[in-house]
């Protein structure tokens, strides 16, 4: 199944149509007028995704069979009902699942990024997209390593008015404000964070 949303907006002075194509096997984000020289549009990997999460779904699993087996029984002086088998049985299942329902939770609106000529155009999975002029990046950065490694754009708060949000139909970009800065975030797992760094440290914005 294949959903089409389009979004008009005025980008750097330009009446540009962006088409957001997306498709559970081999996503597009911000995609639009034909690529200028320089401009690198990075995908989203529903099989890179998938092995992302398997760890974090086993972490997750580990941490909770855990917390059931040893620390409750400690707070509760109550013996434990989880069995070792049980535990195995859990984690092993939910380690399997979670990737494939994470991945069908987010397909219908993945991540993508797109370095332009004139900004960066952010896409969190489930998030409308943004786009940051290159003029009102303070820093940028790839924080954290694989699977949860998050990119981070910085904007001074002067700049807060030249940062667009185009509607694909998620939720608003994620922002958190500190002191005169604004740090935009998003989850990276499904790109390749190593060619974010490399895209970043070419362009002089970071790293």
């Amino acid at each position: 199944m294949v959903v089409r949303r389009q979004a008009v907006a005025v980008w750097a002075g330009r009446r540009v149509w962006y088409s957001y194509v997306t498709n559970c096997h081999d996503q597009l984000v911000a995609v639009g007028y034909a690529p200028v020289s320089g401009d690198v549009e990075y995908r989203w990997s529903s099989w890179r995704y998938v092995v992302a999460m398997a760890p974090i779904g086993f972490v997750g699993a580990a941490a909770g069979v855990t917390l059931a087996r040893f620390v409750l029984p400690m707070l509760t002086g109550r013996p434990s009902s989880f069995s070792v088998a049980f535990g195995a049985f859990y984690v092993a299942t939910y380690a399997f699942f979670f990737p494939f329902a994470s991945w069908l939770f987010v397909c219908g609106l993945p991540a993508g990024l797109r370095f332009g000529s004139e900004g960066i155009e952010l896409a969190a999975a489930r998030h409308d997209v943004l786009g940051v002029p290159y003029e009102a990046v303070s820093s940028a950065r790839v924080r954290w390593w694989w699977p949860v490694a998050m990119l981070d754009v910085v904007v001074g708060s002067v700049d807060e008015s030249r940062v667009m949000r185009f509607d694909r139909g998620g939720r608003r970009p994620s922002c958190k404000r500190k002191g005169d800065q604004l740090r935009f975030s998003m989850p990276i797992a499904g790109l390749r964070s190593s060619d974010l760094r490399s895209e970043l440290r070419r362009r002089g914005l970071g790293e």
